[in-house]
């Protein structure tokens, strides 16, 4: 805000006085900020003019300093947001690249187990093939228990095992109860048959088993 200050003008015999009076003015303000009480107790006759002291039009150092940090922090706020969308697309590149590895992995891994469970298929076929041409149920059996062993090795081999059941205590993690058979042969809850074999993969539940429960009858105590 411009401050406003008189500046007396007198006749040329008191010009002398009215500018050392002037300076001694100028510097009092300039000290204490406070305009001399005798600056408006002037004479009426006095022509005064009013001078408004402007500032330079230049902005203050504290204003200056802090235009200079925001245009800073605009810059680096478009780096950022420039580094944020490389790095976005970077890593939208990464997923995809990362899924059509997944799927390729899965491709040959099933065609690495299909190709390994083809043999078996052959013996299979060869198995039929032989019963056809003799007749022989012998024959027939033992290829089959042979082909079935094949197969259980193949599994085997990529992690799967068949659970345990007969004699085995139930368990609903594992088993899954189709009957329940009333006796006393065997201990309550115990498994005393099989009727579908359940399966694990690398120590998981895949395929629960089928089987049928003991259960001990209750006893009518009326009797």
């Amino acid at each position: 805000m411009a401050n406003k200050r008189k500046i007396p003008i007198n006749n040329n015999s008191a010009q002398n006085s009215s500018e050392s009076e002037a300076q001694h003015r100028d510097k009092e303000l300039e000290e204490t900020g406070v305009v001399p009480p005798e600056v408006f107790s002037e004479s009426p006759e006095e022509a005064d003019i009013v001078v408004e002291s402007t500032a330079e039009e230049v902005l203050p150092e504290d204003i200056r300093i802090l235009k200079e940090r925001c245009e800073e922090a605009e810059r680096r706020a478009e780096e950022e947001h420039d580094n944020f969308l490389r790095t976005l697309a970077d890593f939208t590149n990464y997923r995809r690249r990362a899924r059509e590895e997944l799927e390729q992995v899965r491709k040959f891994a099933t065609e690495d187990f299909i190709i390994r469970l083809l043999p078996i298929l052959d013996n299979f076929e060869r198995a039929i093939k032989a019963a056809e041409e003799t007749k022989n149920f012998d024959s027939l059996h033992g290829g089959v228990i042979l082909i079935l062993r094949q197969l259980r090795d193949l599994l085997a081999k990529e992690g799967v095992e068949p659970i345990k059941a007969v004699g085995e205590k139930f368990d609903p993690m594992k088993h899954e109860a189709v009957a329940r058979v009333d006796t006393t042969e065997y201990p309550d809850e115990t498994i005393v048959e099989e009727v579908r074999t359940g399966y694990t993969m690398n120590g998981r539940v895949i395929r629960p088993s089928a089987v049928k429960v003991a259960h001990h009858p209750r006893v009518d105590q009326d009797g």
